[in-house]
């Protein structure tokens, strides 16, 4: 347990984010910087991270989960006619070889109904579930209101 808490520690320290792979190492897909601002609510709060596809294959975020909220979706922000519009998003898919990242004005994961506001230096755990990487649980750190500081 040791080991696990220095590892997470050594990783926040570089700032990356780690993802483990569920199932079998080497799932083909990099999961870094996951991030989360903090709230001083607990209606909702957006998660950003980057994805790579390090396969040959086609892959397709499917989903997102969490503990620490009623629900969790995968949007995407976008100005439609000089007005900001968040859709909800079912399937992403992710092209070999490409790199997707969640940043705000993006895409990002939506959490809704926290169960608690979060607090900077908070770290909490949302599963992302591919098509062919099955569930993926990746750490998201929480930060100040300006993001990654």
């Amino acid at each position: 347990m040791k080991s696990i808490l220095a590892a997470l520690m050594f990783c926040f320290t570089l700032g990356t984010t780690p993802a483990f792979a569920h199932g079998e190492e080497g799932h083909g897909l990099s999961i870094e910087k996951a991030w989360a601002r903090k709230t001083s609510r607990t209606v909702s709060a957006a998660v950003y991270l980057t994805i790579t596809n390090d396969t040959h294959n086609m892959e397709f975020l499917n989903g997102v989960s969490t503990d620490i909220a009623n629900m969790a979706m995968i949007h995407q922000s976008r100005e439609v006619d000089g007005v900001m519009q968040m859709d909800h998003v079912d399937t992403l898919p992710i092209a070999p070889g490409e790199t997707l990242e969640f940043a705000p004005g993006g895409y990002h994961v939506m959490l809704m109904g926290l169960s608690k506001p979060l607090a900077k230096g908070d770290v909490f755990t949302i599963t992302l579930d591919f098509e062919n990487a099955g569930t993926t649980p990746v750490i998201v750190e929480v930060t100040g209101l300006m993001g990654l500081e």
